[in-house]
């Protein structure tokens, strides 16, 4: 797999300069806290990191994306235990409603001799040794099932010694919440929690992802339109592969790829709602307070937005991770703002 595979990683050698996040994990778990969040942008390569180093100690990733029902979350945890049977298998056998033959597992969660979620990890600590449990974009888990993630959470965090669970999202502030960890109705109130965050590159390491991967392509971009490339994706590494596989495909005009990766962000705007959107429109036309916000929106649609109201949208789009303090966190969304309606 080479830097501009579209896929995440999941071996070290695949990955490019994440050596300090990789070390922050390892020094997260072997310290024994029950929580580690790993927290970054979209697009910055918090999947890929936790991939190598899932790959690396013992335990399961879990995309809790289109994750609805707690039955959703059970087939998803089977079937990722199932993908790593092989370096699992100690943690598993002899533990009841759990059935291995050979290199299939089949998990009983309902009536006699079945197992729960909590029953399971309850088990799995037992065998000894550190075991992870991955829930990549949790934040997107909605009651009842968040309420009962977090139950099972604190659960863990009390109990069993053995199992860290590591959380990771793109929308930080959403993620916060879900733990709740500064809610004190919340059963993780107070809860220590180690934090990783993933930066962005630097110019200088972007320059140096896109010049090995195109070594590894065997391709020779001139140097204006590598640097074209730096200055729009702002070291944000994925969408510095999409260019680079892109480029390599045959796409050599930097002003094409650059409306892929603006018309993705757009796709992905365009889910919000038309009052969220109008306050991206503000912040892309150049607005850097609540007020010229305000008065932006007023003077373009013909609409008074309650002070309130106006509030609360800014605060869930810096929740999502897509602007903060007036400015887009990521400029491929500054742009996909000015075209989304």
């Amino acid at each position: 797999m080479g830097l501009f595979d579209l896929r995440p990683k999941s071996r070290r050698e695949d990955l490019f300069d994440r050596e300090r996040e990789l070390s922050e994990l390892y020094r997260g778990v072997e310290r024994g806290y029950p929580v580690v969040i790993v927290l970054g942008v979209r697009r910055i390569g918090k999947t890929s990191i936790l991939r190598v180093f899932l790959n690396e100690v013992d335990g399961v990733y879990i995309d809790m994306r289109g994750i609805v029902r707690r039955s959703d979350l059970e087939v998803r945890l089977t079937d990722s235990l199932t993908s790593s049977l092989g370096r699992l298998r100690r943690f598993l056998e002899g533990i009841r409603g759990v059935e291995i033959s050979g290199l299939s597992l089949e998990i009983r969660w309902r009536g006699r001799d079945s197992v729960s979620l909590a029953g399971l990890l309850t088990e799995v600590n037992r065998k000894g040794g550190r075991f992870v449990v991955v829930l990549d974009e949790v934040q997107s888990v909605r009651p009842p099932l968040s309420a009962e993630l977090r139950n099972l959470i604190a659960y863990t965090y009390d109990n069993l010694e053995n199992i860290t669970f590591i959380l990771a999202g793109s929308e930080v502030g959403l993620l916060r919440d879900f733990l709740g960890y500064e809610e004190p109705k919340s059963p993780l109130y107070g809860r220590a929690v180690y934090e990783v965050v993933v930066e962005r590159f630097s110019k200088e390491e972007s320059r140096e992802f896109l010049m090995r991967g195109f070594r590894e392509e065997g391709v020779s971009p001139p140097p204006e339109v590598i640097d074209e490339a730096i200055n729009f994706f702002d070291g944000i590494v994925g969408w510095l592969v999409l260019f680079g596989r892109r480029y390599v495909d045959g796409f050599r005009d930097v002003g094409i790829v650059k409306n892929m990766a603006v018309e993705l962000a757009v796709e992905e705007l365009s889910k919000l709602s038309p009052r969220e959107r109008m306050v991206l429109k503000a912040v892309a036309s150049g607005c850097k307070s609540w007020s010229q916000v305000r008065r932006f929106i007023t003077e373009k649609y013909g609409l008074t937005i309650p002070n309130a109201t106006l509030t609360r949208l800014i605060n869930k789009l810096e929740k999502l991770s897509i602007i903060k303090n007036y400015d887009f966190q990521d400029p491929v969304y500054r742009e996909a703002a000015k075209k989304i309606t």
